[in-house]
């Protein structure tokens, strides 16, 4: 016999620990259903258990664990975004020997090589995703060589936006759904909006309450076109209208942006359809900003006389921008007091820089009143002290209407001679451009207008005279009793005639 010699290493202690509760642990952990039949193409829900250099470990509850490899849980940027603890959904690529394999996508190389028929249309029927290779480019979409075969995606399914240039696709390596296959698998059509339409309406959702909010989202500008921008928000695109650009007049989108650039937008309006992808977006650039009609009202006072530049002709008026997304209008009529106008153009230009008088500001219509008119060089102020009534003039023949000639008496002051006030014989010797004396019959300043007669009084003062002298001679006659000269005159010829 020997004696036993003992180093006490099991009975070695960590202070705190409890061996027993550790055992019980590890025995519930591992206690729990085994999922047996793995076949490749099954999708599996598992929990990453640790992350080596090349692969994570992770657990699906089959016998053993599985692997991935560490890049198919990095993001773009090739920065890895999952961590041990972390769920994933992936697909059985491989088991072999107690090994599993998974893959976030089939591919020729997950698959162990090349996969037969049956195995591309148990593919197809599962919707499971497959690396494919862009390799060409054809009338109607592209050739992609997938899982060994060769397959044709439609220019529609190749992304949720519109495709600009499709060679940025071409020799690209991206994740399809087979959608069809005939032929005895010489047909192949793949797509991958059903992959990028994954989680859009999580997106969509979360775009709905962002505007009430005002959320602000960063965009790139996909595409110009004379109404607007299209921008790129990441998965799905918005359109900013021409009018949500800016608060200023925009008139040439293609000099102000680029295809490429970056903009920060807020969504205005969202009109969910389906397939979601179909989803339309309004988009807006300027209200990112403060309204400034907000403080307009405060900014802009009846009487005010502000600068200004004339941004458009319109032939009712010209448009005058006082401050960055201000406007107001001055109207062909509020130009100028001194001569007729035909058009606006006659008097601005765009781009011209000019002093107006505010006239009124309604904020509600968003609408300013303004006019070149200065009330100081106001040609009808003391009208009444300048063309008295009964007073005669000299004016000008401007133009002849069906209703009578208007007169222009001095700048800025035109009266009108209808013709129930001009005297037959004077008809002929009026002509527009001519010099012609008038009388003033009546004047209305609150309405501007002025009345005007030609050759009636003379008229009217002979037939005054006419009516007094047969009068007078009248009450003669009846007073001596004897005949007058005109009845005298008017007996002798009737004395004749019998």
């Amino acid at each position: 016999m020997y004696e036993k010699k003992h180093d006490d290493f099991f009975d070695e202690k960590t202070p705190g620990a409890d061996p027993e509760k550790e055992l019980l642990s590890m025995i519930n952990q591992y206690n729990k259903p085994i999922v047996a039949g793995f076949e490749p193409g099954t999708k599996v829900t598992g929990k990453i258990l640790s992350i080596g250099k090349q692969f994570a470990f992770v657990d699906i509850n089959a016998k053993n664990e599985a692997m991935i490899k560490i890049e198919e849980l990095a993001n773009a940027e090739g920065v890895l975004n999952k961590n041990p603890g972390d769920e994933i959904e992936a697909y059985i690529v491989s088991s072999r020997g107690g090994e599993i394999m998974l893959s976030t996508v089939l591919s020729n190389k997950a698959g162990g090589g090349k996969n037969g028929l049956a195995e591309m249309i148990n593919i197809m029927k599962n919707r499971i995703p497959a690396e494919g290779r862009v390799t060409g480019i054809n009338k109607g979409g592209f050739n992609v060589r997938i899982l060994g075969q060769k397959a044709f995606c439609p220019i529609s399914q190749i992304d949720l936006k519109r495709v600009e240039d499709p060679n940025k696709y071409l020799n690209a390596s991206l994740p399809f759904i087979i959608t069809r296959i005939t032929e005895g698998g010489r047909n192949i059509v793949v797509s991958r909006l059903p992959l990028l339409e994954e989680g859009l309406d999580a997106i969509i959702n979360d775009m709905q309450k962002g505007i009430a909010e005002k959320k602000q989202y960063a965009g790139t500008v996909s595409r110009i076109t004379p109404f607007g921008l299209f921008v790129d928000l990441g998965v799905i695109e918005g359109l900013v209208h021409i009018s949500e650009v800016s608060w200023d007049r925009t008139e040439d989108l293609n000099a102000i942006y680029s295809v490429g650039q970056k903009v920060d937008c807020i969504i205005i309006g969202l009109e969910k359809k389906e397939p979601l992808r179909q989803t339309k977006i309004s988009l807006s650039i300027k209200q990112t900003g403060g309204d400034p009609w907000a403080t307009a009202a405060q900014q802009f006072k009846a009487g005010d006389s502000v600068e200004g530049r004339i941004t458009k002709i319109v032939n009712f008026g010209a448009f005058v921008q006082l401050c960055p997304g201000v406007e107001g209008l001055i109207h062909i009529s509020e130009m100028s007091w001194m001569k007729r106008i035909n058009h606006p153009s006659d008097i601005v230009s765009e781009g011209l820089t000019v002093v107006v008088t505010i006239l009124s500001v309604n904020e509600t219509k968003k609408e300013i009143s303004c006019s070149l008119k200065s009330l100081d060089s106001d040609p009808w102020k003391d009208i009444q002290t300048k063309f008295p009534i009964g007073s005669s003039t000299t004016g000008k023949v401007a133009q002849e209407t069906r209703f009578g000639y208007f007169i222009d008496l001095a700048e800025g002051v035109t009266g009108l001679l209808p013709f129930s006030n001009l005297a037959s014989d004077k008809k002929e010797s009026v002509k527009v451009g001519a010099s012609l004396e008038v009388v003033v019959e009546s004047i209305d300043e609150e309405k501007r207008r002025i009345s005007l007669s030609c050759g009636t009084v003379e008229s009217r003062q002979n037939e005054t005279e006419t009516r007094e002298f047969l009068k007078a001679n009248a009450n003669d006659a009846r007073q001596t009793g004897s005949e007058t000269a005109l009845g005298a005159a008017f007996k002798k010829a009737m004395g004749k005639k019998s």
